[in-house]
This record gives C-alpha cells, structure tokens and sequence, in this order.
C-alpha cells in the first residue's frame, strides 16, 4: 500500500515538473493559455484517478482527456486558419486589383497620353478567378473609341465604361 502511494505522489510531481517544463517553452501566444488548461485538466484526472479506480468508471480518464483536448484544439485552429485564409485572399486579390489598375493607367496614359484614372471588376468565380470582367475609365478622354479597341485588342476587355469626359 505504502508503494502504491509512493508512486501516485511520483507521478503527481513528474507531471508537474513536465508541465513546468513545457509551460517555460511555450512561446506568448493565445496557445499557451489551453495548453494551461489541459496541463491542469489532466493534473486534476492524475489526483482524482485513483478515487475512480474504486468505482471502476476512470481506467482512461487521462486518454479521454487528452483525446478531448485535442478535438478540440482542432476544431478552434480549423475555424482560426479558415478565418485567416477568407483574410489572406481578400488581400491578395486586393493588392492584384490594384496592381493591375496601376499597370492599366500607366499604359493608357502613355499610349494615348491623357490624364486619368482606372477602375477594374475582378472575376472571383473559381473558373475564372482573377479575370478582369470590366474596366472603367474617369478623366478627361478624348478618344473613346481607339481606347475600347486598344483595351480590347490588348487584354481581351469586352466592357469598358469611360465617364466624365
């Protein structure tokens, strides 16, 4: 009995020191407060397990845990990383769109040498993504014709809307 008490406190006071240990390795991060909580939750199963083995009811107390713990940590980076990619490809087609808007204006105003500035819709249809649906033109344009052409024949730009001139 007295050996079965001395491996229960060692157990306790390894898992404390392993919990020590990894909490001093974790870097500042939203991560460090779960891995916290499991650290407890599973030193908590560890004091409470030898109360369930009398009952019969808590032989994998701790795999139960630790299989919780992990679903749902899972769960939580699922939702963070679906969350930053919606983010990251509303950036990247942002700074495509005014990429591409930049390069259009520089190009117009050096072939048709005229101020103004260039709005483009982007296709964000998964067939398409990326195309350029329509181009509009704001400034003082004087040929409104030769540049529907110019855009047509140049970046296959069938809609091209030209305003204030």
């Amino acid at each position: 009995m007295l050996e079965a008490f001395s491996a229960y406190i060692k157990n306790i006071a390894v898992f404390m020191l392993f919990a020590a240990f990894a909490e001093m390795l974790m870097p500042e991060n939203n991560l460090k407060k779960y891995i916290s909580l499991v650290m407890g939750l599973i030193l908590l199963t560890i004091v409470i397990k030898p109360m369930f083995f009398v009952f019969q009811k808590g032989a994998d107390l701790e795999l139960k845990t630790l299989q919780q713990a992990v679903s749902f940590w899972s769960e939580e980076y699922d939702i963070q990383n679906t969350e930053n990619n919606q983010w990251n490809e509303t950036m990247i087609l942002n700074i495509y769109k005014k990429e591409l808007e930049q390069k259009l204006q520089e190009d117009l105003q050096n072939k048709f040498h005229t101020n103004m500035t260039v709005t483009a819709q982007i296709d964000t249809q998964q067939k398409n993504y990326g195309a350029i649906l329509a181009v509009t033109l704001q400034g003082e344009i004087e040929k409104e014709e030769e540049m529907r052409e110019y855009m047509k024949k140049k970046y296959d730009i069938d809609q091209v809307y030209i305003e204030g001139s």
